[in-house]
């Protein structure tokens, strides 16, 4: 395998999720990029933000991992609030940690989807072997090529402790 991962292939094929875009009702000052139909066993993009997706690279597929980070926590451990698949209806799962009044197990579930979506983008093994001055060099490149946001690199960069604090305040964007 080599970066950029086929995220689309895996949710599909390895989970048997279908990918579909759908509008989604949004609370007033929310913006919700994806959701997931665990009843349909479905993944929807909000088509009202296609423009976003278009725009730039890298939100579309980590909306999608993150949809999968809660179809793979949700379904498999029991932590984590497990989701009723049986349950009639298509009730569609979407949150963002910063929605008001998120309860904190809510909010821990957006940051642990957050943080499954990075490891399944950018696999610490690949980004390892990646040589990473010559990312530094031309980092904007290297979140194109690998289809990441700029942001989603820096914070897994960081993460896995290839860059200081220097770098991170040198990628900061604006």
């Amino acid at each position: 395998m080599e970066l950029p991962v086929p995220i689309e292939l895996i949710i599909e094929q390895t989970y048997g999720l279908e990918i579909l875009w759908d509008t989604i009702p949004e609370p007033s000052g929310v913006t919700i990029l994806g959701a997931l139909a665990p009843h349909d066993r479905r993944i929807v993009l909000n088509v009202e933000h296609q423009h976003v997706f278009e725009r730039w690279i890298g939100p579309e597929r980590f909306t999608l991992a993150h949809e999968l980070a809660h179809w793979v926590y949700d379904a498999d451990n029991p932590d984590q609030l497990t989701l009723d698949f049986d349950a009639g209806g298509s009730e569609q799962f979407c949150y963002h940690r910063e929605s008001p009044g998120l309860s904190e197990d809510l909010r821990i579930r957006e940051v642990n989807a957050n943080k499954l979506a990075a490891h399944l983008l950018l696999p610490e093994h690949l980004v390892r072997a990646a040589d990473i001055d010559e990312v530094l060099g031309d980092f904007r490149a290297a979140a194109v090529r690998w289809q990441v946001s700029q942001t989603a690199l820096r914070v897994r960069l960081s993460d896995l402790g290839l860059i200081d604090d220097l770098d991170v305040a040198q990628l900061e964007l604006p």
